[in-house]
């Protein structure tokens, strides 16, 4: 029993540990690569199934106190002889597969067993049961040959616990008299097994199951180990001790059966052969189930272009080539050739998206004429080198915009700007000094009523709207920008 324990100790504790199949790893070569590595773990977009459920039929055999012989049943009936044949039992199955590896089987079964004995005991049995029992599976091909061999093959050894419910009668040979019933009775079982698979279709297998169940009782023939009495009425199960069991071993039970499995899950696929070799495909569109599938052989290896595929890949995604017009700014008011519906515009122009020039002074004096709201609307005036007094040509255009802005709720938004040939310290003080100056000009001169709505920046020669290394470049940066909005 201890070898027994330590085999379903071990095969219970592989079950539980074991890595679902929707686990993430990092294992990235194939199983027949020389990097294969058996222990490292999967990582890939695809699942897998894991439930199948299953039948099974078997004749069955007892071992135990009346048993005649160890190996080979009693047949036939005679004035000293109970044939040991026609027993059988029946079962269903639940299976999950954990991972390549391991997995559980839940199992419910329902039989009956007969034996005799001549020598001592001089009477046979026959007992009627319904088991049940969890146990875990490792998949011994998987484990000892790897997941490309015997692709269509499944070997698992299994081991677990249970319960069995049974009635037990034991009769003597000569004249069938009843001599012990168990009644109706439990006991713990421990179920070990070899079961072989074969894949059928990607919805059946075929296969064999062979299951010792080791139950913890000695009165599954209605007989205990040294019970030599022919007596009915001497005997009383009750009143033996609670060891459960005479002077012999445990009873045990078991089958040979073949089994049916249906696998479950969606779009069910089986691996197929391709040229003569086997080849995974998940991508048409299905999924192969974790019993006969190593997840590892689902990853793609890595695909090693050459220089040719290369420079196709290279080529197939070149963008187009850029039109040179999208480059281009021949007038510099900061639209491409492209857009530019003015490519012409004087310089220093105010522009709108489309490159035409916008009459900062027509607007003002139009919405003056026609009393039209405020548009948002730019304009600049510009100053001589280090230099903040307002040339007469702009002395007009500020006067408008003072009184349009006493006449209406339009705001006016100041930056001052200067070109690099300074210190930055120095061109932050002067370019505040050209935003003052507008603003004094349109408080002092044009007549603006509220100053609050005047906002004043400056950024002396960070933001130049030109190429300072010009001349034409530096007088197009000092300036101040005037904003009008509504």
């Amino acid at each position: 029993m201890k070898k027994v324990s330590l085999l379903i100790g071990s095969l219970v504790l592989g079950s539980m540990l074991a890595l679902p199949s929707s686990a993430q790893y990092v294992q990235q070569t194939q199983p027949n690569s020389p990097d294969y590595n058996p222990k490292a773990s999967y990582e890939g977009p695809y699942k897998l199934n894991t439930w199948s459920i299953g039948v099974h039929v078997a004749p069955t055999l007892f071992f135990g106190d009346l048993r005649e012989y160890d190996f080979f049943p009693v047949s036939g009936n005679s004035s000293d002889t109970h044939s040991e044949w026609g027993t059988f039992e029946g079962g269903i199955q639940i299976n999950k597969q954990l991972s390549y590896l391991f997995g559980l089987k839940g199992d419910v079964s329902v039989g009956n067993l007969t034996g005799m004995k001549r020598r001592n005991y001089f009477r046979y049995f026959k007992t009627n049961y319904v088991d049940a029992s969890l146990s875990g599976t490792v998949n011994l091909k998987g484990l000892l040959l790897g997941p490309t061999k015997m692709k269509h093959w499944k070997v698992d050894a299994y081991a677990g616990f249970g319960m069995m419910w049974y009635n037990a009668t034991s009769y003597d040979l000569t004249g069938g008299v009843e001599l012990r019933n168990t009644g109706a009775t439990n006991d713990w079982i421990i179920p070990v097994g070899l079961e072989i698979s074969y894949e059928l279709t990607k919805r059946l297998d075929l296969g064999l199951d062979f299951r010792l169940n080791n139950v913890n009782s000695d009165f599954v023939d209605a007989t205990y180990g040294g019970d030599y009495s022919r007596d009915p009425n001497g005997f009383n199960f009750e009143t033996l001790p609670t060891a459960r069991k005479g002077n012999s071993a445990l009873d045990k039970y078991g089958y040979g059966a073949i089994a049916l499995t249906y696998k479950l899950g969606k779009n069910p696929l089986r691996v197929s052969k391709v040229d003569g070799k086997y080849t995974y495909d998940p991508d048409q569109g299905g999924y192969y189930h974790l019993r006969y599938t190593d997840p590892r052989l689902l990853v793609k290896p890595p695909k090693i272009l050459t220089m040719e595929e290369m420079d196709s890949v290279a080529k197939a995604n070149r963008p187009k080539d850029i039109d040179p017009r999208l480059l281009l700014d021949t007038d510099g008011d900061g639209v491409s050739d492209f857009f530019d519906k003015e490519p012409n515009s004087p310089a220093g122009s105010v522009v709108d998206g489309s490159g035409r020039v916008i009459d900062f002074d027509q607007y003002v004096k139009n919405a003056l004429a026609n009393g039209a709201a405020c548009n948002e609307i730019f304009a600049n005036v510009m100053f001589d080198t280090d230099k903040n007094e307002i040339k007469p040509e702009y002395r007009e255009m500020l006067n408008n915009v003072a009184t349009l802005m006493n006449r209406s709720g339009c705001r006016l938004q100041l930056a001052g700007h200067a070109d690099r040939r300074a210190s930055d310290r120095y061109n932050m003080a002067l370019s505040r000094r050209r935003v003052d100056a507008v603003r004094d000009y349109l408080v002092n001169e044009g007549g603006l009523k509220d100053q609050s709505k005047v906002v004043v920046d400056y950024f002396g020669s960070f933001k130049p709207i030109a190429d300072g290394a010009t001349t034409q470049g530096l007088m197009k940066n000092r300036r101040v920008e005037l904003r009008l909005m509504p």
